[in-house]
C-alpha cells in the first residue's frame, strides 16, 4: 500500500460523485458563501487539462444587471 491509496469509502464516494454529476442550466439564484466559493474554485483550479494548455480564469459577477 502506498501513500496515495484511497480507502474503500473514499473510492465509493468518488464513484458516487462521478455518477451523480450533472450540468446545471437553471440555478436557484441564492447567494454562495465566499468561503464555499473559495473552496470550489480552489478545487476547480486543480482540475487537469490536457498538457496544462487550458488556463482557468474565473469572473465573479455580483450585480444582476451585468449578468445579461
Amino acid at each position: 500500500m502506498n501513500d496515495h491509496a484511497y480507502s474503500d469509502a473514499e473510492r465509493a464516494a468518488i464513484y458516487r460523485v462521478i455518477g451523480e454529476r450533472r450540468d446545471m442550466r437553471h440555478f436557484a439564484g441564492g447567494q454562495v458563501a465566499p468561503e464555499l466559493l473559495g473552496r470550489v474554485l480552489a478545487a476547480a483550479h486543480q482540475a487537469p487539462s490536457v498538457g496544462l494548455m487550458q488556463p482557468w480564469r474565473f469572473i465573479r459577477i455580483t450585480q444582476r444587471e451585468l449578468r445579461g
